[in-house]
């Protein structure tokens, strides 16, 4: 299960608990922090530039962990094992990274609805991305 922590994940985070626990399956929760906000701290041309680089690391991570949590909590309820990890650069290479060193039987997303050619067009629209990429079933929930 790739989370995000944001809404448009839960639903898709239901379906792998779903999937899970009907199959008596162990669950892999991942996160990526994605560290492209970090590149216009480059940008800062003021003193405290690597405070403001500290606590924007910091603030990524924190975010990682509470969507981890939560992920887990919500697992452990219901009675499913799983492991959670947290990886950390370009959320497209590491998500399909993590297919490659790991045999998974499949991997399960969120994914926004996207309304209209604008916001297609505007978006990275990373779940179909993957699905485009993945060797593996890929499961977009929407």
């Amino acid at each position: 299960m790739c989370t995000d922590g944001e809404d448009h994940t839960a639903k898709a985070e239901e379906y792998s608990l779903t999937l899970a626990k009907k199959f008596n399956a162990e669950m892999v929760g991942l996160y990526v922090i994605n560290p492209f906000l970090k590149k216009f701290t480059n940008e800062i041309y003021a003193i405290n530039r690597d405070e403001c680089r500290e606590h924007l690391d910091k603030s990524l991570k924190d975010e990682g962990e509470s969507a981890l949590n939560n992920l887990a909590q919500k697992a452990e309820s219901e009675g499913i094992n799983i492991t959670v990890k947290m990886r950390y650069g370009d959320p497209e290479e590491e998500i399909l990274n993590e297919m490659k060193d790991f045999h998974y039987d499949i991997v399960i997303m969120g994914g926004k609805l996207l309304k209209g050619w604008k916001e297609r067009f505007e978006s990275f629209n990373l779940p179909e991305r993957i699905f485009r990429s993945s060797p593996l079933p890929v499961m977009i929930v929407r």
